[in-house]
């Protein structure tokens, strides 16, 4: 049986892709493409590199599609992702002007507006002690190996696993728990 793929949420559209569903992707791309480009656009001056930025965007939604935990939301996870991208490449060229002096750090509106767990997504992250706080960013957010985790923990490799898998299972409890500790 064929299945209307237009009528999935982004989450199990998202799954599919990760399970080699190409036109997933191509559902996922159709919809939120042009927020991702408007984000880029709003934030950087450079038309140029606007489509650069665009372009990285999707290889590394592509290459980290397998980090994704379904049980946040896609959207909040593909606009971490967005800005991610765009700070690595601002700081790499540091010749990149941002446009209305953007602050890199702030939250941007589109995540607060369009997806409203964001927030508790955060305030659980929050809640993590800083060492799990720290290698679940550097984890899922940078992209590190365990190995550079460890070296920046000062601990071994598998130590660094147990961290992060200590980290997503209490991540698990707050979610279930509605954020509250």
């Amino acid at each position: 049986m064929l299945v209307n793929k237009d009528n999935l949420l982004d989450e199990q559209l998202m799954k599919l892709y990760q399970n080699g569903d190409e036109e997933a992707f191509k559902v996922l791309y159709g919809r939120h493409s042009s927020k991702i480009y408007g984000f880029l656009k709003k934030r950087l001056n450079s038309s140029e590199k606007v489509a650069e930025v665009y372009q990285e965007v999707f290889i590394k939604i592509h290459k980290s599609k397998y980090l994704y935990n379904d049980s946040l939301p896609l959207l909040a996870w593909i606009f971490t992702v967005t800005r991610t991208v765009m700070i690595d490449e601002i700081r790499k060229d540091n010749k990149i002007k941002v446009a209305n002096n953007y602050d890199l750090d702030q939250i941007p509106e589109e995540l607060e507006k369009t997806v409203p767990q964001f927030e508790q997504a955060l305030d659980n992250l929050r809640q993590l002690p800083e060492q799990q706080k720290a290698a679940i960013e550097m984890r899922y957010l940078n992209d590190q190996t365990f190995e550079q985790i460890a070296e920046s923990l000062a601990v071994s490799p598998s130590n660094a696993r147990q961290i992060i898998s200590r980290s997503l299972k209490r991540l698990r409890e707050l979610v279930s728990e509605g954020g509250k500790s």
